[in-house]
């Protein structure tokens, strides 16, 4: 369920051991029907049954309240291998999107996968498993290291994913024990506090609220490549060409009238409405559209009286870092018609009780 994900946000970072009881040949080398290989031909991966590959998994704590990801509520995680990478010369493929549940007592992949006899491997790990439908898809280069391209919905905001990128464990043997699987995620999570200034018309005055949020000419692609370094993963590439857009019919934003400054920002979002978007430079061409109404409050029920939208731009350079949270607080002016002003803001960490403020009057 979606409610006290965000207390879940807080926890800290649990460990535990994921066995892998599977088995799987490079399927470019398999030279045998039961895709077990007893012969070494050069090039090609010889695995070891008596060694299978276990995983120590760190999981961040949990950030959607749907298929939340900690290490006890994980479902699913995708694996990749390659033997004996070194960076430059062509990959030779141990493991490709080999997904890892956990059916019972003991995560498994089918076929199983166990240690080769000869040579290294390097282990790039993602969470959730790549579907048909959730918008991951797993990079294969052919030199260097494997990435992940990602598109977040924009059309079924409640289940964006919250995608989480492990460090990679490069040119790793049996001795190594369980492959530690240090995951970080990967995603901008973007949230509004809202209030208003001005007064209304109406006597008494109209109450406000907010009825849908729009974030335009955002990237809504890109890829993010393995890298050595913290966070190990760099974002690239992508157009700003996308919108998302949160509306109050579709319980992206709760159904609550604004208070009046003083009074401070109240959030409009609920959790069907937490957007979790690609970390990027944003685009002088960004911008966030607000949709408001005036609702007389006297009779029941509440009637809409009027409805106006204003837009603002976000000025660039602003950075959406990954593995961050940012919170514009958003002031709407109600009584005139002026342009609209957008100061600075700050950043906080991911799992920090804080957020990153934005400080918007809309006039």
């Amino acid at each position: 369920m979606r409610s006290g994900f965000i207390d879940k946000m807080r926890i800290g970072l649990i460990k535990h051991t994921l066995i892998l009881t599977v088995l799987l040949a490079a399927v470019s080398c398999d030279h045998t029907e039961n895709h077990i290989l007893t012969v070494d031909y050069g090039e090609c991966p010889v695995v070891d049954s008596l060694s299978p590959i276990a995983m120590n998994v760190d999981m961040g704590p949990a950030t959607r309240a749907v298929d939340p990801i900690t290490t006890l509520t994980l479902t699913d995680f995708d694996v990749m291998a390659i033997w004996n990478y070194n960076g430059s010369a062509t990959n030779r493929w141990y493991m490709k999107q080999q997904k890892v549940t956990k059916p019972s007592t003991v995560w498994t992949t089918t076929p199983p996968s166990y240690w080769t006899v000869t040579g290294n491997l390097s282990f790039f790990m993602y969470a959730p498993a790549a579907t048909a439908s959730n918008g991951i898809t797993p990079v294969y280069s052919a030199t260097g290291m494997p990435g992940i391209e990602y598109t977040p919905s924009t059309t079924d905001i409640a289940n964006q994913q919250d995608l989480c990128l492990a460090r990679p464990v490069l040119n790793a043997t049996k001795e190594i024990g369980p492959v530690p699987a240090t995951f970080h995620h990967a995603l901008t999570q973007i949230w509004f506090d809202m209030n208003y200034e001005g007064t209304p018309p109406g006597s008494p005055a109209y109450s406000v609220k907010v009825e849908n949020i729009r974030i335009n000419n955002i990237i809504g692609t890109r890829t993010a490549t393995y890298t050595t370094t913290a966070p190990y993963f760099e974002w690239s590439g992508g157009t700003p060409d996308c919108t998302y857009e949160l509306t109050l019919s579709s319980s992206h934003l709760r159904n609550i009238y604004l208070p009046l400054k003083p009074t401070t920002e109240v959030a409009v979002q609920n959790s069907l409405g937490g957007l979790f978007l690609l970390p990027q430079t944003l685009d002088p061409s960004a911008t966030i559209e607000i949709t408001y109404s005036f609702f007389d409050t006297t009779p029941d029920p509440d009637v809409r009286k009027a409805t106006f939208t204003k837009s603002v731009s976000i000025p660039s350079p602003s950075v959406w870092p990954a593995n961050r949270t940012i919170r514009y607080k958003i002031t709407v002016d109600v009584g005139v018609s002026s342009p609209i002003d957008l100061s600075g803001y700050t950043i906080d960490d991911w799992t920090s009780s804080g957020s990153i403020h934005s400080e918007i009057t809309f006039d």
